[in-house]
């Protein structure tokens, strides 16, 4: 086996007392560059476990088909969930339903490599009976508690979710759901984001109807329509 020595250099200092030793030391700067470039990669971004691992998904059983948008660019929406709804409690004539998704989210890309930004906005549609078409109008969607979890190689700081846990979203129209600032050395949003719905059994993913609209027990479906931005709001 090879043997490595270790040479300690020293200096002899006389003094008063008698000789010392003294460590030499010497510092000096050198300097370091490279020519960078903004990624140019448009291809679909996958979508990410949302349980913070940072691995693939796999997938939610209560939307099996969902593989993601395959949208291309560099800000991209890659992955919405499709909610599934549940009954749970009619009060002061409002029924409730609470989404069953455990692993709902959806997922954001920024790869613009300029921080400049972005805003994430959603508009409900309105129910329709799937036997009879009947329109429930008198309803909202509550986004429940929210967050943003990195996809693990984000190099910013984290968007921000501007609804509230219970703060009510009209039909047909959007509502401003998230945003990514462009804050002079805090960066926000830049990478892959997921934002995490229906984490709160407290404080759910809900529709809320008015009961008086029911007047038919059938299945009710509608539409999510999510809008990716390029402008903070």
């Amino acid at each position: 086996m090879r043997r490595l020595t270790l040479l300690v250099v020293a200096a002899l200092v006389f003094s008063g007392g008698g000789p010392s030793l003294v460590g030499l030391a010497s510092t000096r700067t050198s300097t370091a560059n490279v020519e960078l470039a903004p990624g140019t990669d448009t291809t679909p971004v996958k979508p990410v476990d949302p349980d913070g691992s940072g691995g693939a998904f796999p997938g939610d059983d209560l939307d099996p088909d969902n593989q993601g948008t395959g949208s291309r660019g560099l800000l991209t929406l890659d992955y919405v969930s499709n909610l599934a709804f549940q009954q749970q409690a009619t009060k002061a004539g409002v029924i409730t339903a609470t989404a069953t998704n455990q692993r709902a989210f959806v997922q954001i890309s920024d790869r613009r490599g300029t921080g400049t930004g972005w805003s994430l906005l959603v508009k409900p549609t309105t129910l329709v009976g799937q036997q009879d078409q009947d329109s429930l109008m008198a309803a909202t969607l509550t986004l429940g508690k929210a967050f943003f979890l990195s996809s693990g190689s984000n190099a910013s700081h984290t968007p921000q979710v501007m609804t509230g846990s219970t703060q009510a979203l009209p039909l047909n129209s959007y509502s401003l759901v998230a945003t990514a600032q462009d804050v002079p050395g805090q960066r926000q949003g830049v990478g892959t984001w997921l934002l995490r719905l229906n984490t709160s059994t407290t404080a759910p993913t809900s529709l809320n109807v008015s009961a008086a609209a029911v007047t038919t027990a059938q299945t009710y479906a509608g539409t999510l329509s999510w809008l990716l931005t390029d402008t903070p709001q």
